[in-house]
């Protein structure tokens, strides 16, 4: 009886396997490398690769198959598209909006079901609700803190008089006390180590979440928790979220204080609320819209999302100003003509006018953008050209990192060159994404440009840059990194600390 039963479930298995087959080989119609059964071709060319050589692997990709081409593992399909013509139509449609669901489920430890990750209904849902907080009258707001935490980080940077500084860690803690004093409404103890813990906590996460993703064994939740690398990454997720969870209870017994001491209800409209208070106030004037659990989802992704992109961006704009006096000299001749006082904490209308330093900022997003992938799951046959179709259930890759260095719309692509963003000059719309584009476009854009101008402005009225580290290797990952340090020199302007 037994031996029948496996004798059935094998021929099941094999059936069901020759289905697969099948089904593997007459879909696999796009170019790309060869590969083997059920493991497809990521096996040999992607399982097997260091996270530091994915972009040239890829980039090899590019060159022999053209920018459409296929990857497959699991019978999973990833269709890589690397021209702003092919983008436009995923990044434009209403539908295929679901972030790519296998590859994000590495996500769901640290994000839960966070604006990031969340699909359908939940995401249209949350997304309404909390695009007003990030609202430029509201933004404005921010300008006079994250210029105090500059001047901080400014202070620690020129005490180091003159000596090579890796400056990493530093500018990780600015964006995460920036985020909390201004999105949370809670201002940080710089001598608290935990905030220090919460920063390395966050970074070895995303770590943690590339590798499982190149250990194809790591995949099962069981597996993964009772191994090394799982356990270590589950208690840096403890670790974040017991942070999390420290600032919402701080910034909340304030809340009820306030509410208490004025004995009425706070407006739901107050102009100039931190985001944390807004998700407050809806949790205590429309119960159940937003629930305990519901702000901790945006709170905590917010907190990640709000800090690690700014700073790798800050990292990689010291990296490329230190190593382009002439950029840094024109930065700061704007920025005399425009605030004429290297004291002076400048106004939203003063940001506006920051045309050279805006440039500068995108050039560095464009050579270095934060996010260098992003993935959506096809749920409906999307046409991105006159000839190809890509069908319902594949995954369609934006490799951003090449979308920005495509010859076609680039002059000299892995040249620094802030001059192509001079207003006026056509930009193919697609050609450009370090914020993605479209429905599932970065919230809080307005909010991270608002903190690049105002840090980078106190900085070089106060700092002149040289170089240590004069060349970088980006390292794939959540956010792109550079895989060695990068360490500068900082001197007062004019000899003056």
């Amino acid at each position: 009886m037994m031996m029948s039963v496996c004798l059935g479930l094998i021929c099941v298995l094999l059936v069901a396997l020759a289905g697969f087959l099948a089904k593997y080989r007459k879909q696999s119609t796009l170019p790309g490398p060869r590969g083997i059964p059920f493991f497809g071709n990521v096996w040999n060319h992607i399982f097997r690769t260091a996270p530091k050589e994915i972009l040239p692997k890829l980039k090899r990709f590019i060159n022999k198959y053209g920018s459409i081409f296929e990857l497959r593992m699991f019978g999973i399909h990833y269709v890589f598209v690397s021209e702003p013509e092919l983008v436009k139509a995923l990044l434009s449609s209403s539908t295929n909006v679901t972030k790519g669901r296998f590859e994000y489920s590495f996500f769901r430890p640290l994000f839960h079901d966070g604006l990031i990750v969340s699909e359908g209904k939940k995401w249209r849902s949350r997304r309404k609700i909390l695009e007003p907080s990030f609202h430029f009258k509201i933004l404005k707001k921010s300008i006079e803190t994250v210029s105090r935490n500059a001047e901080e980080f400014v202070s620690h940077l020129l005490n180091s008089g003159g000596e090579p500084t890796e400056i990493e860690d530093m500018i990780y803690l600015l964006t995460l006390k920036i985020i909390c004093e201004t999105a949370m409404g809670v201002k940080l103890n710089t001598k608290d180590e935990q905030q220090n813990d919460y920063i390395k906590a966050s970074k070895m996460s995303h770590d943690g979440m590339v590798y499982r993703f190149f250990k194809f064994w790591l995949y099962p939740d069981f597996i993964y928790r009772h191994c090394n690398a799982g356990k270590m990454f589950f208690k840096c997720v403890d670790l974040i979220h017991n942070f999390t969870n420290q600032v919402i209870r701080n910034r909340k017994e304030l809340f009820i204080a306030e509410k208490n001491g004025s004995n009425c209800k706070v407006s739901t409209k107050k102009e100039g609320n931190a985001f944390l208070d807004n998700l407050l106030e809806l949790e205590d004037s429309n119960p159940g819209l937003f629930t305990e659990s519901d702000i901790f989802e945006e709170v905590n992704t917010f907190m990640i999302a709000g800090h690690n992109p700014s700073a790798a961006t800050l990292n990689f704009l010291h990296f490329l100003l230190a190593n382009h006096p002439d950029v840094q000299e024109k930065i700061y001749n704007e920025q005399m003509e425009i605030l004429g006082d290297e004291k002076k904490i400048p106004t939203a209308q003063d940001l506006q006018k920051m045309i050279y330093l805006e440039m500068v900022i995108k050039e560095t997003l464009r050579l270095y953008p934060t996010i260098p992938f992003q993935s959506r799951l096809i749920v409906e046959d999307l046409q991105i050209d006159e000839k190809i179709i890509i069908p319902a259930g594949h995954n369609l890759v934006v490799p951003i990192y090449f979308v920005h260095r495509s010859k076609k719309h680039w002059d000299n692509p892995e040249e620094f060159i802030p001059e192509r963003f001079t207003p006026g000059n056509e930009i193919h719309p697609f050609s450009f994404l370090p914020f993605s584009a479209g429905p599932r476009s970065c919230i809080g854009q307005k909010y991270a440009m608002m903190e690049l101008k105002t840090i980078m402005s106190t900085v070089l009225r106060k700092c002149w840059l040289e170089p240590v580290t004069t060349s970088v290797t980006p390292d794939y990952g959540i956010i792109l990194k550079p895989a060695e340090s990068i360490i500068v020199k900082a001197f007062p302007r004019n000899g003056n600390q």
